[in-house]
């Protein structure tokens, strides 16, 4: 594999996290403009969906691009017939360096030629590294909170451990096992014990401790990606709401009770330090920059109290259609900003006129010399 097919594939990785996270911001925004904003397992379930059509794209791309509509669909194609038909008024020249522009890029980086991309380059990969040490520091307090614990109940995929390192619960998984961990002054609490434990235990049904494991492990790759970063805290945001609804359903637990007991569990660790942040579900959420972590309490406390007064009911059948329609526009769009393999009748036009207005430049600057 040589550095240009390396540095294309970075690129081409980044634009189609990208593309995912437009295409979900425009099923979002349709969920909210149809008054279906509090359909949160099904919008999790979207972005979940999003995020698998990302991994299988690689494996389906070859098909994709065989396939009798990808020639239809195809950006660059579609295009350079706007151009052919005269609607896009711009200069051929400027319409070849614009369909080149990828390459150009990959040029640029692969050759070291521009302090810009060597500035990008060099930005890029501080933030893989700095990302990967903070992963790594997690793992290690992940570690520490689990071996200097003590294993209170266990079943054969699940591990509830005490453990004195923290103090904020949260849920994780290893090879094997999961493992929801607690802190030791929770002994004094047992209904708040078996609040975490069932709030966490919902978090593993729901696959949001697999996601969490997953999102932090490809994070260094696309640590300066918005649209991963757009997708991820989406994603955690709606398994927040999604699972406290689950919960409270499935437990008839006293709501208000429910939402004091969190209140009093990040008030009480509002300053907590060396509490592990990623690979691993928190019990109150995670911090958010510049606004911290009131902002998402407050919103699962309010959809926690909307829900008593107007339970809201979400078919999975609805769920399943949309994320067959996710899917689609994934894969089309995918298909859609794919380099075409072959040279189409409209790109000879456009390379032919393309040519032409070279000659014509070259003819009148020798006109000009005599």
């Amino acid at each position: 594999m040589t550095i240009d097919q390396i540095v294309g594939g970075v690129i081409w990785i980044q634009s189609m996290i990208i593309l995912a996270a437009l295409v979900f911001a425009a099923f979002e925004a349709a969920f909210a403009l149809c008054g279906h904003r509090r359909c949160y397992l099904t919008r999790r379930r979207l972005g979940v969906t999003a995020c698998v059509s990302l991994a299988v794209l690689p494996f389906v791309q070859p098909y994709l691009h065989s396939a009798p509509f990808a020639s239809s669909v195809n950006a660059t194609d579609a295009i350079v017939a706007q151009y052919l038909k005269g609607n896009l008024s711009v200069t051929a020249s400027d319409m070849s360096w614009f369909l080149t522009l990828k390459t150009q890029i990959i040029d640029h980086v692969t050759s070291g030629g521009s302090m810009v991309f060597k500035v990008v380059v060099a930005a890029f990969l501080t933030a893989l590294l700095a990302r990967a040490f903070y992963l790594g520091v997690n793992v290690v307090r992940i570690r520490r909170a689990i071996r200097s614990g003590q294993v209170m109940r266990q079943s054969r995929r699940v591990r509830v451990v005490l453990s004195p390192t923290i103090t904020v619960p949260f849920s994780t998984r290893g090879l094997w096992f999961y493992y929801v961990v607690l802190p030791e002054n929770l002994c004094q609490d047992r209904d708040a014990m078996q609040m975490s434990i069932g709030h966490e235990m919902q978090h593993i049904r729901q696959g949001d401790v697999d996601a969490e494991v997953a999102l932090s492990l490809i994070s260094p790759l696309v640590v300066l990606n918005p649209g991963f970063w757009f997708l991820s805290s989406r994603l955690r945001r709606l398994g927040e709401l999604a699972c406290d609804r689950a919960y409270l359903a499935r437990r008839r637990f006293d709501a208000h009770g429910y939402s004091t007991r969190l209140l009093s569990i990040a008030r009480r660790n509002r300053h907590a330090r060396g509490q592990p942040r990623a690979f691993g579900v928190p019990l109150v959420g995670r911090t958010i920059p510049l606004i911290g972590r009131r902002s998402m309490l407050k919103d699962r406390i309010l959809e926690i109290a909307h829900d008593q007064a107007n339970p809201t009911r979400e078919r999975r059948f609805v769920g399943v259609v949309m994320s067959v329609v996710m899917t689609t526009c994934v894969l089309v769009g995918a298909t859609s900003l794919a380099q075409p393999t072959g040279w189409s009748h409209d790109r000879i036009m456009l390379s032919t006129v393309a040519n032409l207005e070279r000659l014509n430049q070259l003819n009148t600057m020798a006109q000009r010399t005599w």
